[in-house]
């Protein structure tokens, strides 16, 4: 995944996904740093009523059926 912001572009990462106390604790990297990333319970929530969005739901079926998913060599998340 590419993130851009005003302090550049970086390639974001996740390795490893795990319930923590009352959160979701995700690893990976930010560019070549290790990154750990806290998601509450509602954040989750929020990225999964987005993902669910018929526009999205659409897109994702058409991935699947095209090949839209496959890596582009970045490393795990894509």
């Amino acid at each position: 995944m590419d993130v851009e912001s005003q302090a550049g572009k970086f390639i974001l990462s996740f390795e490893h996904m795990e319930p923590g106390d009352e959160e979701i604790v995700i690893t990976g990297k930010m560019g070549v740093w290790a990154a750990t990333t806290h998601m509450s319970l509602a954040e989750f929530l929020a990225i999964l009523r987005m993902t669910l969005q018929p526009r999205m739901l659409v897109f994702l079926i058409r991935s699947l059926f095209t090949g839209g998913f496959r890596s582009r060599g970045r490393g795990s998340s894509r």
